[in-house]
Formats: structure tokens, C-alpha cells, sequence
């Protein structure tokens, strides 16, 4: 039998942290989650993460695996013990155990969504959505972001030097390569309440993976689309090149960016809840 391993869903704000995963010379969310899990269970215990966010990146439905470091508490309580130990910006959302299960290798689908706020300053979206000035065309972004459904390579919106001919990427086995099951881009009411005119719009990705500030290109392409600085086919072109020279201007900053969801099993990103 495998052993039980704890299954955390994380929420965090990810404004103070260098990134999700343990590096030095820097706070991250593995490591204040790994020093509550030793405080718990009174000897280190390592976590693993099943994405990886960057430095200001956001999370709702983070999931993190490690080994059961208080069988004896049921979920409800190993979460409230942990939160204890948590500082105010990271969070353990829910706790559930299972044999073997890893987070990231486990994991079949991971959803982001991108907030971007066209208005007045408004302080509330600061640090949550990428605020520009001027309008953009939600329909001709939703119409961009069909074009990014299915089975793509995405090397000319890939960052971190991977999007590139010459990138030791492309000699992977799936190179730049991954399959988008969603990608769409709706208006939504501001969560800060009327505040005058303005528009929040959110980019929403599931993917069976991602490549370094992948979501982020894609919302400063669809920006540029919204902007009418690009046509909608020119989204086509984009990606044929497979080239990050030929991809948008930006990238967009990664306040605005939440990973809002992790899918195991039989989970469908369809079949859940908005």
C-alpha cells in the first residue's frame, strides 16, 4: 500500500513573495508552507507544489502534496493548525488525504485567469489586475483567444529565453508544444463595487501545461488585439512563427495573474463552477 500523503489546497497573495518555489535569497510560498508543516509534525518535512508561480503571482486553488505530518488530526483541524503557523498572506483552504498522490505529476489540467483593469486608477485593483489606460475590444479578444484552443505550439509566446529557435526547449520530448482546452475573455462586474466608468476584463487559460509567463504573453497578445494593434488572424501568424521576437511588444505584469485551479482525476474544467 502507498503511503497517505496530505493533499493542501493553498490560497495566497502573492505580492511579498520571490515565487512559489524554495530558492535561495528569497520568501517563498514552499518555504513558509514547509516551516508550518515541520512545526506541526516536529521534523522537516518537504512539500511539493503542483505549479509554479512567479514572483507577484497570485493563487486561489494552489495544491500542494506531502507526507502526513499529523495523522491524528482530521482536515478540518490539520488546516486550522497549519494557519496558525501561516503568515497572513498564505493560506491552507482545505487539507484531504490519499495513498501516493503527488500534486504535480497528478495533476491533468491547471486553469489561470488574468484580470485587467481599463479605467481611472482604483486602488482596490492595484494589485490584482494590470491596470491600463484607454479601452480594449473584449470581442475581438474572445475571438484572439479561440484562436489559442487545441493542440499548439506556443514557443512565440513562451518567456524565459525558452521561446526561441535555439532554445534547449525544443529538444525536449514535447518542446513548446502544449494543449489548450480553454481560453476565453469576458467583462466582469468590479469587485470593488461602482466606481465609475471603466472596464475589468478577465482572461481565463486551462492547459495540460504551461511554459514560463505563457499566460502573461498571451494576455499582452490579446491586449494588442484588443487595442487594434493586431487583427485577430495575425494571432494565426503569431503562433506559426514559433519565434518570442515575433510575439507581443510585452509581457504582462505578473500582479494581475491568479492561478485559480488545479484538476486530478476525472475533473473537468467544463463540468466546475465559474
Amino acid at each position: 500500500m502507498a503511503p497517505a500523503t496530505l493533499r493542501l489546497t493553498l490560497a495566497y497573495d502573492g505580492t511579498a513573495f520571490v515565487g512559489s518555489q524554495v530558492q535561495p535569497g528569497g520568501r517563498t510560498v514552499q518555504g513558509e508552507l514547509e516551516r508550518a508543516l515541520t512545526v506541526i509534525a516536529g521534523r522537516p518535512i518537504p512539500a511539493v507544489l503542483a505549479g509554479r508561480t512567479d514572483r507577484g503571482v497570485h493563487a486561489a486553488g494552489q495544491v500542494a502534496s506531502c507526507a502526513d505530518a499529523a495523522p491524528g488530526l482530521e482536515p478540518g483541524r490539520l488546516s486550522r493548525a497549519l494557519n496558525a503557523h501561516l503568515p497572513p498572506d498564505l493560506a491552507v483552504v482545505s487539507a484531504g488525504r490519499g495513498e501516493g498522490f503527488h500534486a504535480r505529476y497528478d495533476a491533468r489540467w491547471r486553469e489561470y485567469r488574468y484580470r485587467v483593469w481599463c479605467g481611472p486608477r482604483q486602488p482596490a485593483a492595484l494589485g490584482w489586475s494590470w491596470h491600463r489606460t484607454g479601452s480594449l475590444d473584449p470581442g475581438a479578444m474572445r475571438d484572439g483567444a479561440a484562436r489559442l484552443v487545441g493542440e499548439r505550439d506556443f514557443a512565440a509566446l513562451a518567456g524565459g529565453g525558452e521561446g526561441v529557435p535555439w532554445s534547449p526547449r525544443q529538444r525536449q520530448p514535447r518542446g513548446t508544444v502544449r494543449t489548450v482546452t480553454r481560453c476565453d475573455c469576458r467583462e466582469l462586474p468590479p469587485w470593488w463595487g461602482p466606481g465609475g466608468s471603466g472596464q475589468l476584463i478577465e482572461v481565463r487559460v486551462v492547459a495540460d501545461g504551461f511554459l514560463p509567463r505563457m499566460v502573461r504573453n498571451i494576455v499582452a497578445l490579446l491586449a494588442e488585439v484588443g487595442r487594434g494593434e493586431r487583427s485577430v488572424a495575425e494571432v494565426d501568424a503569431v503562433l506559426a512563427g514559433r519565434d518570442r521576437r515575433a510575439g507581443p511588444a510585452g509581457t504582462a505584469p505578473a500582479h494581475g495573474l491568479t492561478l485559480w485551479r488545479v484538476g486530478y482525476d476525472e475533473e473537468r474544467p467544463e463540468d466546475l463552477a465559474d
